[in-house]
This record gives C-alpha cells, sequence and structure tokens, in this order.
C-alpha cells in the first residue's frame, strides 16, 4: 500500500519558527520592552498596569521563543458605567512580524482570557483604531477571536461568560474521583508486641 504524504506543501521561503510559550505576565515584566513597530517603551499605562496587578494579579500576557519575547498584551482595569461589572482594557498589544499569522496573538488572548475569568473579569474591551499604532489591535483578528463591535465604530466587546469555558472535568475524572470517595479504607494494623 502506498504511503501518504499528509504534510502540505510549504511556500517558498518557509522557515520553522521557534516554539512560542506564552506566560502571564506583571509591570516588572514587561518594563524594558518595546514595541518593534512603534519603538515606544512599555508599559504605555503604568497606573492602569499596575492597578490590574492589584486587583487581578496579572497585566498581560507574553509570548517567548527561546526565551525572547516575541508578542505583548497588556491590559488595564478599564471604567465602564455598570459598578458591578468588572472589565479589562486592553491597552497595548504586538506580534513581531516574524510570528504573525502563525497564532501567537490568539494563544496570547486565550491565555490572557484564561487568567481573566479566574479573577473573575466580566469582559475585555480593545481598539482597532489605526491612529493608535500598538494600543490597537487589527479588526480582523478582533473579529475573528470573539470580540463583537460596540456602537462605537472602533472600540470591540468581548463578553469572557460567553466567550471563554472553563475548562470542565472529563467523566473519567469524575470517575476516578467517585471510586476513591467510596473506596472502603484499609483497617488499621495492628501493632508489634516487642518482648
Amino acid at each position: 500500500m502506498p504511503k501518504m504524504n499528509l504534510t502540505r506543501p510549504r511556500p517558498a521561503g518557509w522557515q520553522e519558527a521557534a516554539v512560542v510559550s506564552v506566560e502571564l505576565v506583571s509591570p516588572a515584566t514587561v518594563r524594558g520592552l518595546a514595541c518593534p513597530y512603534c519603538g515606544r517603551p512599555m508599559p504605555l499605562d503604568e497606573a492602569g498596569m499596575v492597578a490590574a496587578q492589584a486587583a487581578w494579579g496579572l497585566c498581560g500576557a507574553v509570548a517567548l521563543a527561546d526565551g525572547v519575547p516575541v508578542g505583548l498584551l497588556l491590559v488595564s482595569a478599564a471604567a465602564v458605567g455598570d459598578p458591578q461589572a468588572t472589565v479589562a482594557l486592553i491597552g497595548a498589544g504586538w506580534v513581531d512580524e516574524a510570528h504573525t499569522g502563525r497564532g501567537t496573538g490568539r494563544a496570547m488572548l486565550r491565555t490572557l482570557a484564561g487568567g481573566l475569568v479566574r479573577s473573575r473579569v466580566a469582559a475585555v474591551l480593545a481598539s482597532s483604531d489605526p491612529l493608535r499604532g500598538c494600543a490597537a489591535l487589527p479588526a480582523g483578528f478582533l473579529a475573528g477571536t470573539g470580540f463583537a463591535p460596540m456602537p462605537r465604530p472602533v472600540l470591540w466587546r468581548m463578553d469572557l461568560a460567553t466567550t471563554v469555558r472553563p475548562p470542565k472535568r472529563s467523566v473519567l475524572d469524575r470517575l476516578g474521583r467517585l471510586v476513591q470517595a467510596v473506596r472502603p479504607v484499609a483497617p488499621p494494623e495492628p501493632a508489634r508486641r516487642n518482648r
């Protein structure tokens, strides 16, 4: 039987990218990084990042390839009309040109959204205004990752309660916990007498 080649042909000039890992970050980790496109030092909103760190234990996500930052997504607390809703605002975001189109931005957003869900944040806001530079994300990226446009033309919102699902335990995990709970406890062994 002939072997089938299940890999897609690679375009000319394509190179294998380094493995990218994504981590949640604090303001101290972000200081000293600069946007590769505009050169502005990060964070753009230091007070907002510190407030997010104090409230949620994180202020963003960084993508690392071989220990070098290749992407950054920063959030701060957003002031909205509803005092009961906790909302995060993406204040800056970029992915190095060599890593665009490979899921790096999606991985950072997924990691960040998971951290925000654990911190009970209700929604994430983002801007797609091209005049804001690295403080705005492309509208196509926002639409493709679960954001919905708001009445203001360049503002987008992602409701985390409907977009991000917390991990559910599998049936085997639940069955294992049930068996452990029902399993009889071994009787204590008698103490040995020393004579």
